[in-house]
């Protein structure tokens, strides 16, 4: 759901007009919680619109349309978003200790390890960053620092088209995954099977040790620890900023 949120929430603060679609993202948000329960033709009723000009606004933002839209919200809470990161409050002595254990790990990483992800990232053709919900905006902090320094990836806040993105990469390409707790490469879902279908390299940045998923990936690093998953946000950040070092090192050695 958070993910859609992020969706609308752009769209309202970015659109140039209160015309009728910014009207429909707004009774989008202001029913958020009841979305995955409307049928098109309620939605359309509460927005007072038509069914069609709901579709319109659902392909206007990165959906096929509203089907499309309610099932990405279905599939975003069979992931137990809420999962996906402990948000419960620390106080300043909790938050410092482990958010220091999880940048001690980062510092462990073996610099073989970042060097390889590193090439990846450079070299490869296409990169395509996946995450999820809450980490779309430390993800989006990585997309334009990346750009900064030439190099441009691709990321979008639609968890369905991100997986559709996966059918058409070459073997010259890069998927970069974040799932800081693993849920979102659950079996039963459908995102793991396309990572293990597609073509291409495969790196995962998770806090779980990855030991599952060792198949479906060529790197696997591990930035944190799952108790300290309430800082997530901000170990993500440091992550992003060696990984980002050593790109702009890669870069300046060429």
């Amino acid at each position: 759901m958070e993910q859609l949120m992020y969706t609308l929430l752009a769209y309202t603060n970015n659109s140039l007009e209160k015309d009728i679609n910014y009207s429909i993202a707004r009774s989008f948000l202001d029913h958020i919680d009841k979305i995955e329960t409307f049928s098109l033709e309620a939605i359309a009723e509460t927005c007072n619109v038509a069914p069609s000009t709901i579709n319109r606004f659902c392909k206007k933002i990165g959906f096929k349309n509203f089907s499309n839209l309610r099932n990405s919200v279905i599939l975003s809470n069979k992931t137990g978003a809420s999962n996906e990161y402990t948000d419960h409050f620390l106080n300043a002595t909790q938050f410092k200790e482990q958010l220091q254990e999880n940048v001690d790990m980062i510092d462990r990483i073996p610099t073989e390890q970042i060097e390889r992800v590193v090439t990846l990232i450079n070299k490869s053709k296409r990169v395509i960053l996946i995450s999820f919900e809450k980490y779309q905006i430390q993800t989006l902090e990585l997309q334009k620092k990346l750009l900064l320094l030439g190099k441009f990836c691709e990321c979008d806040t639609n968890l369905f088209k991100q997986m559709d993105s996966l059918d058409v990469l070459t073997e010259e390409d890069l998927i970069i995954t974040i799932s800081i707790q693993g849920h979102l490469l659950a079996e039963e879902l459908p995102l793991i099977e396309k990572i293990r279908t597609a073509k291409g390299k495969k790196v995962l940045i998770t806090f779980s040790n990855g030991q599952q998923h060792h198949g479906a990936f060529d790197e696997i690093i591990q930035c944190g620890k799952i108790e300290n998953s309430a800082v997530s946000s901000q170990t993500l950040l440091r992550l992003f900023d060696v990984l980002v070092y050593w790109v702009n090192d890669y870069t300046y050695d060429l």
